[in-house]
């Protein structure tokens, strides 16, 4: 989980009116090489996300928290390299680089990197959104073959990963102290379920210390949720976690009891056991039910923060009180509390 941004807004950095005209630039049909019929506008915490009728843009937002800093021209054009390279293996000929948005003084904005450069773009090949997980669990249209296809996949993945370090009883229970002193303080009525979590995740971490610290950690996808999986022949996973490669370093089982629980929220609790078994089978990790059960547990925790920090923002577009409660009762459930 990441650091809390610093007090205070985001902080972004540069000229407001560059900063929309470049989004009004990219908004327009006639702004790109290729031809499209239309422009759609999608955006997350980090990045404005331009869809054409065939590819995707990806303009990160010029931010600056503990855990990150795009707050440059060049920092953000780094990170658009990196998250490149980063994709390449998990989802191949996806990610086709990195384009230069640029001012010419005679036409203007361009996307051919004509003149001075203003920002940099991660350009990626449209995938359809009905082969998407998420849309698909939405619609209750989720083949088990494709899901068998995709697990094993991920697994060979995660196989073919050197182990980089042991995991360390200690730092996941320092973790958890974290979230819980951070958790008392943000503005959500949570105390009881905040409580009994902490309880029973600390005696898990007492109960399963030896099999736990027995783990290695490699450095795998590091957000691995339904919305970044495409089904298909060729399944492939998105968005790999790019700017802070220590987040990256987890247990495969912590990433995938946390994309199991992910799946179970959407009413699709068989798909995240269908990967866990294909990971089993491929990899010859045992992947311990009690073990599953306190990542499980823990990633419910970190996730109830990160939704009660969107409390703390005022910020309404989700119920993050009901969500925030909703994790840690799942995180309960995981333990058999």
């Amino acid at each position: 989980m990441a650091a809390r941004p610093p007090d205070g807004e985001d902080q972004e950095k540069g000229d407001g009116d560059v900063r929309s005209a470049v989004v009004r630039f990219l908004s327009c049909p006639e702004s790109y090489p290729e031809p499209t019929s239309e422009v759609e506008l999608r955006e997350t915490h980090l990045s404005c996300v331009f869809l054409t009728d065939e590819s995707v843009y990806k303009l990160k937002k010029p931010l600056r928290y503990d855990f990150l800093d795009f707050s440059t021209l060049e920092a953000r054009r780094r990170n658009c390299e990196t998250e490149v390279r980063l994709n390449a293996e998990l989802a191949p000929s996806i990610y086709e680089g990195v384009v230069t948005l640029a001012e010419d003084p005679h036409d203007g904005l361009n996307l051919e990197g004509r003149g001075e450069p203003i920002e940099t773009l991660v350009k990626m090949r449209r995938l359809p959104d009905e082969w998407n997980l998420e849309n698909r669990l939405g619609e209750d249209r989720v083949r088990a073959r494709d899901v068998k296809k995709a697990a094993r996949q991920l697994a060979r993945f995660y196989a073919g990963q050197d182990a980089k370090r042991r995991v360390k009883a200690d730092d996941i229970e320092d973790k958890v102290g974290e979230c819980l002193e951070e958790l008392a303080d943000l503005p959500v009525d949570v105390d009881e379920e905040m409580t009994a979590l902490g309880v029973a995740l600390r005696e898990a971490l007492r109960s399963q210390r030896q099999p736990l610290e027995q783990r290695h950690q490699l450095d795998v996808h590091g957000d691995l949720r339904p919305e970044h999986v495409y089904l298909g022949e060729e399944p492939v996973f998105i968005d790999r976690l790019e700017f802070d490669p220590e987040l990256r370093l987890m247990d495969p089982l912590e990433e995938l009891s946390f994309f199991a629980m992910e799946c179970e929220r959407r009413d699709g609790g068989w798909i995240g056991s269908q990967f866990l078994d294909v990971y089993r089978e491929e990899t010859g990790d045992p992947a311990p039910e009690a073990l599953v059960a306190l990542y499980t547990a823990y990633r419910a925790l970190l996730w109830a923060v990160l939704a009660a920090r969107h409390l703390e923002r005022e910020d309404h577009r989700k119920p993050w009180g009901r969500i925030t409660r909703d994790y840690l009762r799942r995180g309960l459930r995981a333990l058999g509390s």
